[in-house]
């Protein structure tokens, strides 16, 4: 069943862009309990730091984790402690400046990496088997037009400032 292009607002008609933002929070919303819900939840915590630790592939600083998942440090640093008791992290000093602490996974860290990425690996496979095969080169078509518009509106908002 497909809607309206158009929903009525307040006296004034919705533009498709508009619509097509309600869908898209609307379907996430239906989403909420599905395939990746509990990957989607991991952005907010423990599982978010191991995969950026795994990508990075080299220690790094708390501030530099913050920084780049856009947490406050005490966050990152409440993540950190519950993983270094769970023995996925450890947290050194750094040699060249004692002030600083360098965090990286440990094996077990990065055993647990390498099984959130196949478990992902796998799911979005499958969907994409459902999908089929011309739906899927639509879809990804369609997100990396979005993905550069995005950032092209990113550049504009920073040249802004």
């Amino acid at each position: 069943m497909r809607r309206k292009l158009f929903f009525e607002r307040r006296g004034s008609m919705m533009t498709y862009a508009e619509d097509a933002e309600r869908e898209l929070v609307q379907l996430m919303f239906q989403n909420r309990h599905g395939a990746f819900s509990r990957i989607e939840k991991s952005s907010k915590g423990a599982n978010i730091v191991i995969k950026v630790l795994d990508r990075l592939g080299e220690p790094t600083n708390p501030k530099h984790l913050a920084d780049t998942l856009n947490l406050s440090t005490a966050r990152i640093a409440a993540v950190l402690g519950n993983l270094e008791k769970r023995g996925l992290i450890s947290r050194t000093m750094d040699p060249n400046d004692r002030r600083r602490i360098n965090v990286s996974l440990t094996e077990n860290g990065k055993k647990v990496a390498k099984a959130e990425k196949l478990e992902m690996r796998n799911k979005i496979i499958r969907v994409f088997e459902l999908m089929g095969e011309e739906d899927t080169k639509k879809y990804l078509e369609l997100t990396a037009k979005f993905v550069k518009y995005s950032q092209k509106l990113t550049m504009e908002g920073e040249s802004d400032q």
